[in-house]
Parts: structure tokens; C-alpha cells; sequence
């Protein structure tokens, strides 16, 4: 009886294993704009995109936080292709986030910005709690 009950606990104990083997683990990248920059920001977006291309766009979570003099690269007559290029980047899973300290600093409103942005209350905040939380920090 000890050795089936020994042998049950050890096939449960396996088969855990299998299932965590099979989950892939999901990886989660922040990368900081903060300077009034269109290179900046094609940086930021051609980051992204890359490492979506490594581990599989399913497989990693990307935020893109713009914050300080970078919330005007995200005004909504932002130069071409910007404002296709964001959008895009939007529907292939990267989001981008607006500080809204820094927009109040700049005396912008979520009118004057693109559409297809998000907005936290604090970017440098956004990333102090995202780092708690394990993801990894780019700057480009």
C-alpha cells in the first residue's frame, strides 16, 4: 500500500513538472523616452519590435513610457509616420504610456496627444513599480 501510494505521489509530482515545462515563461520589457525625440522615440518603438521578433510577440509584455520633454513626440500632429507607426506598434501588442504629470507640465491635454496612447499618473513612477515587479529596463 506505502509503495502505490508512494508511486501516485511521485506520478502527481511529474506531472506538475510537465505542466510547468510546458507554460512558457513570459518575459516583460519597459523602455524610458524622455527627451523631445523623434530618433528617441523610433528607437524606443524599433527595440521593441525587435525583441518581440526574438521570443515571439505572445511571449512579451512591452510598455513604452514616455515621460518629460519626450510627451511631445506624441502630440497629435506628430510627424509622419509617427502617427501610423504608433498605431501600428499599438495592434502589435506594445503599449505606449503618457505621463500625465508631464503633460499637465507642458500644458497638454489628452486632446492634443495621439489617440492611440495610453496614460498613467506618473511616468517615473510607472517604472519604479514595473521593476518591483521583475521587468527588465531599457533606455535607448
Amino acid at each position: 500500500m506505502k509503495l502505490k501510494s508512494l508511486g501516485l505521489a511521485l506520478l502527481l509530482a511529474s506531472m506538475s513538472l510537465v505542466g510547468h515545462a510546458a507554460e512558457q515563461v513570459k518575459e516583460h520589457l519597459l523602455i524610458q523616452v524622455s527627451e523631445d525625440s523623434i530618433e528617441q522615440l523610433n528607437s524606443a518603438l524599433n527595440a521593441a519590435k525587435f525583441v518581440q521578433a526574438q521570443y515571439g510577440a505572445p511571449n512579451v509584455e512591452v510598455e513604452i513610457v514616455v515621460f518629460g520633454p519626450g510627451v511631445q513626440t506624441l502630440k497629435y500632429y506628430a510627424p509622419k509616420p509617427i502617427p501610423e507607426r504608433v498605431k501600428q506598434e499599438k495592434y502589435n501588442g506594445i503599449r505606449i504610456v503618457v505621463c500625465d504629470y508631464s503633460m499637465r507640465a507642458a500644458k497638454l491635454r489628452p486632446s492634443d496627444m495621439l489617440r492611440d496612447v495610453s496614460y498613467v499618473p506618473s511616468g517615473v513612477v510607472e517604472i519604479m513599480e514595473k521593476q518591483k515587479l521583475g521587468w527588465s529596463y531599457v533606455r535607448p
